[in-house]
């Protein structure tokens, strides 16, 4: 009996030595990760993902078209004349007027921290010309809160043409075109309705002004200036008879003339 008790007792004290060993090699430690959704407590907020705004995939949301009103495809390489004539004057577009347009003309991608001039609201989009010759990549893009487009790019060889149409300059006062005689308040320049403006059809070409009637060249003139945004004032009353050409690339256009009186008001 007293033999049987001693097995009974051995084998009790096996089993509980087992028991804490099998305790040992398992012990539970601070660093590991408990299961299932407690995962996602222990993830500082600030280091979430949070899902990207969709981009705008409106159709005609960034694009480029020339200010002739020729039209692209995004991705291909087309070939515009310098000088800035209409078909070749390119113009950032949107099919929203409620976007925001973003242009980079080194190829890189449009945001509103990496473009080339600014915000561009598509109702009065800048023309971009060239005057020299040479290959540059342009990309838009449109914004709409936060949201943006995918980068509309364009790839432009700009070269010289053999023969440039110049039409005859035209004068510009108030927004209207005038010709003949016309009276002109006289002002510090700053006014837009007492700016007497000459626009031609290449933005890049010179204009060779005179103002005491005589035909203007390159080397005889009063003045010269580039056309794009060139107009003139008057501080004092006088008087003047304008005549003017413009050249690009070897080629005249015709004159124009006007007879102005500058007049205090």
């Amino acid at each position: 009996m007293k033999r049987v008790y001693k097995l009974i007792l051995g084998a009790v004290l096996v089993l509980a030595v087992v028991g804490c060993a099998s305790q040992e090699e398992a012990p539970q430690t601070d660093d590991e990760a408990p299961a299932g959704d407690a995962v996602a407590e222990q993830t500082p907020p600030s280091e979430q993902e949070t899902p990207e705004a969709p981009a705008l995939d409106e159709p005609g949301i960034a694009a480029f078209e020339t200010a002739d009103g020729t039209t692209f495809e995004s991705n291909t390489i087309v070939e515009l004349p310098t000088g800035g004539p209409p078909s070749g004057r390119l113009v950032p577009v949107s099919s929203n007027d409620e976007a925001t347009l973003y242009v980079t003309r080194d190829g890189s991608l449009p945001s509103p921290d990496n473009n080339w001039s600014g915000p561009i609201d598509p109702e009065s989009p800048p023309e971009i010309s060239r005057p020299l010759e040479g290959v540059a990549s342009y990309r838009v893009v449109a914004e709409i809160d936060g949201r943006l487009s995918e980068p509309f790019t364009l790839t432009v060889d700009w070269q010289h043409e053999e023969s440039p149409d110049l039409a005859a300059p035209t004068f510009v006062v108030g927004g209207r075109e005038v010709s003949g005689s016309v009276s002109i308040p006289v002002s510090d320049g700053e006014d837009p309705d007492a700016q007497l403006r000459i626009r031609c059809g290449y933005a890049s070409a010179m204009l060779y002004i005179t103002r005491d009637g005589s035909d203007p060249s390159v080397d005889s003139n009063w003045q010269s200036q580039r056309c794009d945004g060139t107009y003139l004032w008057s501080p004092e009353p006088t008087a003047a008879d304008y005549r003017v050409v413009a050249v690009w690339q070897g080629m005249q256009s015709p004159v124009a003339s006007l007879r102005v009186e500058w007049v205090e008001q």
